[in-house]
């Protein structure tokens, strides 16, 4: 098996950047692929066109969250994943800009294994998803990537 994969379903293109650039410091071999919906982060995992050649898209081993997106939100991507039993056992980790009190709750209630709010400084965002990525890739706490998603 390669290195893992990371897939960040993130729609604000320059918290992708930082998040792809933070989870690489943290862990250089790890592979990084960002979808930029939810929309996108569903046919991802599902392997639908264009990514149903796992050579080119593999499986995530963890996957990062947004849970504010326009269409497909990181709810419905969560419910969708907690659909599909393959697709769960990869582990899925929050990380939104939201401050509604419910939303950590309703996340974790959809499978979400860790909730965690955007800091606003950069920097600290980028230790954030260093913490993610050393707690869930460098610990060896990743299940085997997804399989069939579809």
């Amino acid at each position: 098996m390669g290195d893992p994969t990371l897939l960040v379903i993130e729609d604000a293109r320059d918290h992708a950047i930082l998040v792809r650039v933070a989870a690489r410091r943290a862990l250089p071999g790890l592979d990084v692929r960002v979808a930029g919906d939810g929309r996108e982060g569903i046919a991802y995992l599902a392997g639908t066109p264009p990514f149903q050649d796992r050579r080119s898209h593999p499986a995530p081993n963890l996957i990062i969250l947004d849970l504010l997106m326009p269409e497909v939100d990181g709810f419905a991507v969560l419910e969708w994943i907690r659909e599909r039993p393959a697709a769960a056992k990869c582990p899925v980790v929050v990380l939104t800009s939201s401050e509604h009190p419910d939303h950590e709750e309703r996340s974790l209630s959809l499978g979400a294994k860790a909730f965690y709010r955007k800091p606003p400084d950069l920097e600290e965002l980028g230790g954030v998803v260093r913490e993610i990525v050393e707690e869930w890739v460098g610990a060896e706490q990743v299940n085997a990537p997804l399989r069939t998603a579809g």
